[in-house]
C-alpha cells in the first residue's frame, strides 16, 4: 500500500506507477529485485536451487542435472524430450562433478563436501548404475579420499576415454592448492594424487586421455598434466575465476574466466593463449557478466556459453581460429550455471541457480502468518530467502537459431538496464532538479560520505510501522519504541520502502555492499555451506577484479578509511586491535574500532573521538588529518546474539544499534563538515526476518543537509542504486554492470542545504537488558557460533529472535513470496 498522508510528499510511486517498479511478473517475463528482468526462452522444469552441472546420458535418453545449493543436494533425471523429471536421488552433498563411463551404463558424481552442521562425514565420488533411462536409487558404490573430511571438497570429474581411470578434482576447502586423485574406477583403489594451484574446479582430457587439463579457480591458471607420467607439463595464466572447459576437435581449449567476462583461448600444442573472447554484451561493460559455463558443437565451430549475471547464453561462432565472432545472445532464467547440447546440436539445455523468475509478490500474501509450528522442529522455515530459491533446467531448440537470434539477442540486450554510455552518464533523473549529478566526475557540494553498513533487518521488520510506507505492521518487532532514531531520520529525511538487497546473505553481502557485485566463487560457495550441507572458507576467488570502493577512491586521490568493515581482531601485545583484512585498507584501519564481540555505542565512541580529531583538524592543508572522504562502516550489532543467557537481548542489542546511529548523525550535522557531508546507512542483506512484498526488501537511509524532507520515495532502488549515489556525489566512475545500470538515489536530494541539527532521541528501552537462562531459544542459542556475522543458522536464529520479542508461544511469521513458472 502507498499512502499520502498530510504532510508527506510521495514523489515517485503512486498507484500504478509504484506497483510497476515492485519486482513483479511482466510482458512474458520478470521484473527481478535488482532491476534487471528475465524472459527465458524454451520450456523449462523446476527443479531445486543450483543446478550446477548436466550431462546428457551416451543413450540421450536421460538428462542428469545435479543440484548442490542450499536445498537438499541430489540428482534429477528429465526425459530431454519433454523436459519431465522422471527420476530424484537425495545426496548428503554434491557438487558439480558429473562423468559418465565409456561403457555409457555408469555416472561419476562429486559429492562436494559433506561437512554438514549435524551429521560431519567424508564426501566421496559417487558411482550410480545406469539402465534403460534411470539411475540405480542409491549409490551402487562410494569412491573415497585418505583425507579428513575438513581437507576434502571434490569438484570436477573425467573419466578416461578408454582405461578404468578416474580423475577427480579436490578442491578442498582452503585456499591452498589442491590436487587431482586418480582412481581406478573398476576397483575404487587411489592410484596417484597430481598437484595443482588452488581450488581445481573443471578437468578435461585429450581425446586419447593422455593429457588432463585443469582450470584452478582460486589461481587464474590451467594446469597441464601428463596422465602417464603423472607430472605437470605446464601452468598456463588466464583471466580472473576461470572455471568451466571445452575441448575443441582441433584441440583448442576454451576456459570461462567469470570475474572478468572473458573466455580464454589456449593453442593446446604451444600451450598458450592465442585469443580472448568478451562475453559481456556491451564493448566497454565492466565485470559483471560472469561466464561460467561452456557448451561446444560437436564440429567445434559454435560455443555457447552461459553468463551467469547476465541471465544469458552468449553463442560465439568459432570456426576460424584466433577470429572468434560473438554473434548474438539467447535469454534465459536467473544465474544460468550449466549447459549441455544434444549430439544432433538441435537443443540446448540450460541450467539455472536461481530459477525463472524472481520472489516478488506485489501485493503481498493475504496473511503472512503460519498457522502452526510444525511437528517438534518448530515453525515451517520454507519461505526463508535462501529456501524460497529454486532452481531450473530450460530446453531451448536450436534448429532454427539463425533466424531466431537476432529477435533473442534485443530481447537479451532488453532485459538488461546496463549499456555503455552509463559509464560516463547516470540513468536520466526522476525528479530534479538535485546536487546529486549525472555525469561522472561533475563534481557536487558533498565533499565527504560516511556509508554505514548494518546487518540483516527487513523493511517490514523496522519500517512496517510506519502509514506513510508500503508496511505491514504485523511483522514489526523493531519499531518505533526500538529504533527511534531510525524512525525519526526516516520521517525528518527520505523514506525508502522499495529499496532492494543485491544480495541474500552476509557472505555475498559484504562484496555487493563494497563492490556491487559477488563472483561466482562467492555465489557458489555460500548456499551449500547456509544450508548446512558443506563447509568452505573465502578464497582468492571471492574478490571482485574490479575491487571495492575504496579501491577506486585511492585511484582518485581521495582519502578514505575503515571502521570495522573488512577488519579483523587481532593482538598486539596486550591489545586488541583492529586489523585490515585486505592490503589495500592497511593503514586506512581505525585500530580501536573492534568489529565483533562489541558493543556499537563503544565503536561509536572510538569513531566520535577520531572524529572529534579530524573537527580539530578541518582547516589542515595535510587532507590525511581532516575527515575522510569516504568512510565505510561496520555497525552490525542489529544482528543480535539470539537469546543466549547473559548476552543482550535482541531488542536492547537492536536499540543500542539504533542509539549508536543517532550519535553519529547529530555530532555529524553538528559539525562543520555537515555542509560538504552525506550519510547513508543500509542493510548488507535482509535474510532475518519476513517482509510481506519481498525477502530482500531492506531499510536504507539517506541522511545530508540537502536531503528532501519529509517523503516517501518509492523507487525501486539495490543496494548498487546506493553505490551509484556515493559514486556520483564523490566523482568516482561504477565498478561493475551493475552500480552502471543502477537507478541513483536522485529524489533523495534537493538542491538548497537545510544545515539544522538532527537532535538525537535517547534509547526508550533498556539497552543493557540481557537474555535470562530461560529466555525462548536459550538453549539452541548457546549452540551458535556468533565470533562474525552469519556464523550461525539463519532459520533457528530467525525464530528465536521472534520469540524472545513476541512471546515463546507466538508463531514466527515468514516471508511469503511466490515462485511463478512459465511455459
Amino acid at each position: 500500500m502507498i499512502r499520502k498522508l498530510a504532510g508527506w510528499a510521495t514523489w515517485v510511486g503512486v498507484g500504478a506507477v509504484a506497483m510497476a517498479q515492485l519486482p513483479q511478473a511482466r510482458d512474458g517475463g520478470y521484473l527481478l529485485p535488482n532491476g534487471w528482468s528475465l524472459s527465458p526462452a524454451g520450456r523449462h522444469a523446476v527443479l531445486p536451487d543450483y543446478v550446477l552441472n548436466l550431462a546428457l546420458a551416451p543413450d540421450g535418453r536421460s538428462l542428469v542435472a545435479l543440484h548442490c545449493g542450499h536445498s537438499p543436494h541430489g540428482l534429477a533425471v528429465l526425459d530431454p524430450g519433454t523436459m519431465e523429471v522422471r527420476q530424484k536421488v537425495a545426496l548428503k552433498s554434491a557438487w558439480l562433478g558429473l562423468a559418465w563411463g565409456p561403457d555409457g551404463r555408469t555416472l561419476f558424481v562429486s559429492g562436494g563436501n559433506a561437512e554438514s552442521r549435524t551429521k560431519p562425514t567424508v564426501a566421496p565420488v559417487y558411482v550410480f548404475d545406469y539402465r534403460g533411462g534411470m539411475l540405480s536409487e542409491k549409490p551402487v558404490r562410494e569412491l573415497k579420499h585418505r583425507l579428513p573430511a575438513g581437507e576434502i571438497y571434490w569438484s570436477g570429474l573425467v573419466h578416461h576415454p578408454s582405461q578404468p581411470l578416474l580423475f577427480a578434482a579436490n578442491r578442498g576447502t582452503h585456499p591452498t592448492p589442491g590436487h587431482v586423485v586418480v582412481f581406478a574406477s573398476d576397483t575404487g583403489k587411489r592410484l596417484a594424487e597430481l598437484p595443482t594451484e588452488i581450488h581445481p574446479y573443471d578437468v578435461v582430457l585429450s581425446p586419447d586421455g593422455g593429457t588432463l587439463y585443469v582450470s584452478n579457480w582460486g589461481s587464474r591458471s590451467v594446469s597441464v598434466i601428463d596422465t602417464v607420467a603423472r607430472k605437470t607439463r605446464a601452468v598456463i595464466r588466464v583471466g580472473h575465476n576461470p572455471n568451466d572447459l571445452a575441448l575443441a576437435p582441433d584441440g583448442r581449449l576454451y576456459v570461462a574466466c567469470a570475474n572478468e567476462n572473458s573466455v580464454y583461448v589456449i593453442d593446446t600444442a604451444k600451450l598458450h593463449p592465442i585469443e580472448v573472447i568478451s562475453t559481456a554484451m556491451h564493448k566497454l561493460a565492466p565485470v559483471g557478466s560472469t561466464p561460467n559455463a561452456l557448451a561446444l558443437d560437436r564440429a567445434g565451430k559454435m560455443l555457447f556459453v552461459a553468463n551467469a549475471d547476465n541471465n544469458n547464453v552468449a553463442v560465439i561462432n568459432v570456426a576460424e581460429r584466433e577470429v572468434s565472432n560473438v554473434v548474438g545472445f539467447i535469454p534465459v532464467a536467473w544465474y544460468p550455471a550449466s549447459l549441455a547440447l544434444t549430439p544432433d546440436d538441435q537443443s540446448l539445455f540450460v541450467g539455472s541457480a536461481k530459477g525463472l523468475g524472481s520472489y516478488a509478490n506485489v501485493h503481498g500474501p493475504t496473511s503472512p502468518l503460519v498457522e502452526s509450528n510444525r511437528a517438534a522442529g518448530g515453525a515451517d522455515r520454507g519461505e526463508h530467502v535462501a529456501r524460497l530459491q529454486r532452481g531450473s533446467v530450460s530446453a531451448v531448440p536450436l534448429g532454427q537459431l539463425k533466424a531466431q537470434l537476432p529477435a533473442f539477442t534485443r530481447q537479451a540486450m532488453a532485459n538488461s538496464p546496463y549499456h555503455d554510455e552509463l559509464l560516463s552518464r547516470a540513468r536520466p533523473p526522476t525528479k530534479g532538479p538535485s546536487v546529486l549529478p549525472r555525469d561522472v566526475g561533475a563534481g557536487s557540494p558533498i565533499k565527504h560520505v560516511i556509508y554505514i553498513i548494518k546487518e540483516n533487518r527487513t523493511y517490514d521488520q523496522v519500517f512496517g510501522d510506519l502509514p506513510q510506507g508500503n508496511g505491514d505492521p504485523r511483522l514489526c518487532i523493531f519499531g518505533r519504541k526500538v529504533t527511534p532514531n531510525h524512525h525519526k531520520i526516516a520521517e525528518e529525511f527520505v523514506l525508502f520502502d522499495n529499496l532492494f538487497c543485491d544480495a541474500e546473505v552476509s557472505v555475498d553481502g559484504h562484496s555487493w555492499s563494497n563492490s556491487a557485485y559477488a563472483t561466482d566463487f562467492n555465489e557458489k560457495r555460500w548456499p551449500p555451506q547456509y544450508g548446512g550441507h558443506s563447509a568452505a572458507v573465502k578464497g582468492p576467488g571471492d574478490r571482485p577484479s574490479s575491487g571495492h570502493l575504496w579501491d577506486q577512491a585511492a585511484l582518485k586521490g581521495l582519502t578514505y578509511r575503515s571502521y570495522g568493515e573488512y577488519a579483523d581482531r587481532a593482538s598486539e601485545g596486550s591489545e586488541v586491535v583492529s586489523r585490515a583484512r585486505m592490503p589495500e585498507l592497511v593503514g586506512h584501519v581505525s585500530p580501536k574500532y573492534l568489529r565483533g564481540g562489541r558493543r556499537d555505542t563503544e565503536n561509536m565512541q572510538a569513531f566520535l573521538e577520531e572524529f572529534a580529531e579530524y573537527e580539530r583538524n578541518y582547516d589542515a592543508k595535510d587532507p590525511e588529518k581532516r575527515l575522510p572522504n569516504y568512510i565505510v562502516m561496520s555497525l552490525g550489532e542489529n544482528h543480535t546474539r539470539g537469546t543466549t543467557p547473559g548476552a543482550h537481548t535482541p531488542i536492547a542489542c537492536v536499540a543500542n544499534n539504533d542509539w549508536a546511529l543517532g550519535q553519529l548523525v547529530e555530532r555529524v550535522s553538528r559539525s562543520r563538515y555537515w555542509k560538504e557531508t552525506a550519510i547513508f546507512v543500509i542493510e548488507d542483506d535482509a535474510q532475518n526476518g519476513p517482509d510481506h512484498v519481498d525477502a530482500r526488501r531492506t531499510v536504507g537511509l539517506v541522511i545530508s543537509p540537502y536531503s528532501r524532507r519529509k517523503g516517501v520515495d518509492s523507487t525501486l532502488y539495490t543496494t548498487s542504486s546506493m553505490l551509484r549515489t556515493m559514486e556520483l556525489l564523490l566523482g568516482l566512475p561504477p565498478m561493475t554492470q551493475f552500480d552502471a545500470a543502477a537507478m541513483p538515489m536522485y529524489p533523495a536530494f534537493g538542491v538548497e542545504a537545510d544545515l539544522t541539527p538532527f537532535v538525537l532521541i535517547p534509547p526508550q528501552v533498556d539497552v543493557n537488558a540481557r537474555n535470562g537462562k530461560r529466555a525462548p531459544g536459550a538453549k539452541v542459542s548457546l549452540s551458535m557460533d556468533f565470533s562474525d556475522y552469519d556464523r550461525t543458522p539463519m532459520f533457528e536464529l530467525n525464530e528465536v529472535i521472534w520469540k524472545s520479542v513476541r512471546g515463546a508461544d507466538s508463531e514466527m511469521p515468514l516471508p511469503v513470496s511466490r515462485f511463478h513458472v512459465r511455459d
